[in-house]
């Protein structure tokens, strides 16, 4: 397989505007060689950005991005090799999936190193798992596994002996989960568009809050100019930096977004709520949402007896936490150089196991999954939603000929609600929120994305689209794309 490096490409709607930029900017010196009629290497970046912007071009800025299709690709042949696979290969691998956070695993975690040594190897050599290096003064080693991995099959867990009538003393649902999805969305696409700076205190001056007020159609964080201090607001800026998804450019003291958030928000809201509560459960502990899950749809409107739950979980999956590593003296815990061997019995799971799912069933409350009560605990509105418990058809959205949006309650996902404040601007904030489409957004989508699919969003969600708001997005498209400056595209060495 050939090396592949990664280079700046210039792109132009069609071949015959290089003619045309060359006459106007003299970008000639600044190309290298042509990938394809209408796209050269960029050899002087800063050069050519000169040069264009004496002409008073301004290129769009552009990432590249793997095709669809090969990440299609990709993910079928995965699936394939897991097919093939060797029975405890595929366990390995398994396991190595539900202990990993964002696809990085340590190998005390998941698997006996000496047991499980040849099914490591064999995916290693497949390419599923990569070695990272080793860190000074870290316990173990880390994996990295492949993004495209298909997700394992949940353990088939049966909890429903646990499933029992609610009780009178059940605690009241907490804040909730959903919303603040929905929340952390528009909160992080207002920072995208914004671009908010921070005082020396670390907090956001007010005049660019009360920008991110007018972007996020709040006028109560648009006159009072405190976003650390707003009840809603503040509670989704929290959240992103829970989830290590905001930073701060040391510099110019400036707030940016993750380019992970967005994968973190995609698919279905159960999907992104189960992969939220993943990133904001402590890391020993999300292994256990699986069986939490299962355990809720089982009891489905009811409730589930706690004692009973974690005597069913030792039965079906005595390895939820740890991985069982074997010794002359029997089953032992994973243990390090060193320290004491601890027998992998039933005791131990009484001092260690019911203790760590104690302490997951009461972070799980907090994220606002669940609600308890003393020896019991039900799912709140958004857990079962979670759990697939109840599901609910979404109303449409609505959009109108002069490019706005009217948007009911549950009418999107957390990651379309995300694209859409990207595309524009919210007018109203209210039971049916308001947006406009706008042109400036547009080429800020187009950075990361196609119009084709925000179009497909669109159709996704309204039962029409005026055709003139289609030629408009399509308009507006070919215009900002006729010349692009496209970063990060592989071509052979």
């Amino acid at each position: 397989m050939s090396r592949l490096r990664a280079v700046t490409v210039l792109e132009v709607a069609t071949a015959a505007l290089w003619d045309e930029l060359d006459a106007q900017a003299h970008i000639g010196s600044f190309l290298g060689e042509a990938p394809s009629p209408t796209q050269r290497v960029v050899v002087d970046e800063g050069g050519l950005l000169q040069a264009l912007a004496g002409a008073g071009i301004s290129p769009l800025a552009r990432f590249a991005r793997r095709d669809a299709a090969e990440i299609a690709a990709h993910r079928e042949d995965l699936t394939h090799a897991i097919d093939a696979l060797r029975a405890e290969v595929r366990a390995v691998l398994h396991s190595a999936q539900r202990h990993a956070l964002e696809d990085i695993v340590l190998d005390l975690h998941a698997w006996d190193p000496r047991r499980d040594a040849e099914a490591v190897t064999a995916l290693h050599a497949l390419g599923m798992l990569s070695r990272l290096p080793d860190q000074p003064g870290f316990p173990g080693t880390r994996y990295r596994l492949d993004p495209d991995l298909p997700l394992p099959a949940d353990p088939p867990y049966d909890f429903c002996e646990a499933a029992m009538d609610e009780t009178e003393d059940l605690e009241e649902p907490g804040p909730s989960i959903t919303a603040l999805l929905h929340d952390i969305a528009s909160l992080a696409a207002a920072i995208q568009r914004i671009g908010p700076r921070l005082t020396a205190k670390s907090t956001v001056t007010k005049s660019d809050a009360r920008k991110l007020g007018d972007q996020l159609g709040d006028s109560s964080l648009r006159s009072a100019g405190d976003l650390e201090g707003h009840d809603r607001w503040g509670r989704a800026l929290n959240a992103l930096r829970a989830l290590h998804a905001v930073s701060t450019d040391p510099i110019k003291r400036e707030l940016f977004i993750d380019h992970g958030l967005e994968h973190s928000l995609e698919g279905t809201t159960e999907q992104a709520t189960d992969r939220i509560v993943h990133r904001l459960m402590d890391r020993d502990l999300h292994v256990v949402l699986p069986a939490l899950r299962a355990a809720l749809k089982d009891a489905g409107d009811g409730a589930v007896d706690e004692i009973v739950f974690l005597d069913l979980l030792r039965e079906q999956h005595r390895d939820v936490l740890f991985p069982q590593w074997d010794s002359p003296q029997g089953p032992i815990y994973p243990v390090l150089p060193g320290e004491l061997m601890r027998p992998f019995d039933d005791e131990g799971w009484e001092r260690h196991e019911e203790r760590t799912l104690r302490a997951a069933l009461k972070r799980a409350t907090s994220l606002g999954l669940i609600r308890r009560a003393p020896g019991v605990f039900a799912g709140t509105p958004d857990g079962r939603q979670w759990a697939g418990v109840t599901s609910a058809a979404p109303p449409p959205v609505w959009v109108t000929s002069d490019l706005e949006l009217m948007v009911p309650p549950d009418a999107v996902t957390p990651w379309e609600r995300f694209q859409l404040e990207r595309l524009g601007t919210c007018l109203s904030r209210d039971v049916v929120d308001r947006y406009r489409l706008q042109r400036e957004a547009l080429r800020r989508w187009l950075s990361t994305h196609d119009v084709e699919e925000a179009l497909e969003l669109l159709a996704r969600r309204a039962p029409g689209i005026p055709d003139g708001v289609v030629h408009t997005l399509q308009t507006w498209a070919r215009s900002e794309s006729r010349v692009s400056l496209v970063r990060g595209v592989l071509l052979p060495q």
